[in-house]
């Protein structure tokens, strides 16, 4: 069974004011075609340690992307309903998800690139997006083609798959003890606990940094020569997730 080492945000949740988040859920996560693309993702960052996803997009790249991105402290699934005007008409919002990034709440919409090319859908967000950032919030559009093509998602892929905590509290000790200010390879620092009582192997180090305990450069391969360094809050790595504002591209749209 998955033993979630929650984050202090998951913990604890608190939100900016300005839209009432719920942790659970507010409407029915659906699937959206015949295939079988809704189901659960496991994350630290969320109290129950399990998040909903109703679509492949958001199951196997944003909540990959949020819960490897150390600047991610906090999610929850369709948390809140946001009601708006478009077109003359009243309307409501639930965005698939609410973050809490780099200490900014933030809400984020999943989409294929296909349907947010449709002009109705992308009209029809950046309509929803006025109505959240005049209460305070950002609101971002993540696309499917964007997150795969991200610079390093498939290295957070990759460490992804050791999200499974497999190390001890001691171990964690003595990888901390021996990496210095520095980085250093996971080989250096599993070389160096050789013969120590509490010596992790490769994929112990490297479930270590799946699980945010140390920092480790996804801009090369994971493996034996990733470098790791400590979890220094002060030095965050770049944020995993993109970022497109729906209200910048209507921008774009109406100046064309």
């Amino acid at each position: 069974m998955f033993e979630p080492l929650l984050t202090c945000d998951a913990r604890n949740p608190t939100w900016k004011g300005g839209i009432d988040i719920s942790m659970q859920p507010l409407r029915k996560v659906v699937g959206r075609s015949s295939q079988i693309n809704n189901g659960w993702h496991r994350t630290n960052k969320h109290p129950s340690g399990y998040l909903p996803a109703e679509s492949r997009p958001e199951l196997a790249l944003f909540l990959v992307l949020a819960e490897m991105d150390p600047n991610v402290t906090l999610i929850a699934a369709q948390p809140c309903e946001i009601g708006f005007g478009h077109e003359g008409r009243a309307c409501r919002h639930f965005p698939d998800y609410a973050l809490r990034e780099a200490g900014e709440s933030v809400l984020h919409e999943v989409k294929t690139a296909r349907k947010y090319a449709d002009p109705t859908v992308r009209r029809r967000l950046a309509s929803a997006s006025i109505s959240i950032e005049a209460r305070g919030w950002s609101y971002f559009v993540s696309l499917d083609e964007e997150m795969r093509d991200a610079p390093h998602f498939r290295h957070a892929e990759c460490l992804w798959r050791r999200h499974r905590p497999i190390f001890t509290r001691l171990q964690h000790l003595a990888v901390e003890r021996v990496l210095g200010t520095g980085e250093r390879t996971i080989a250096d620092v599993v070389a160096d606990l050789a013969g120590d009582d509490n010596a992790p192997t490769v994929q112990q180090v490297l479930s270590l940094a799946a699980n945010g305990r140390i920092f480790i450069d996804l801009t090369q391969p994971i493996g034996r020569g990733s470098l790791i360094r400590h979890a220094d809050t002060q030095e965050m790595p770049d944020p995993l997730l993109p970022r497109r504002r729906p209200i910048e591209d209507l921008d774009l749209e109406q100046a064309a």
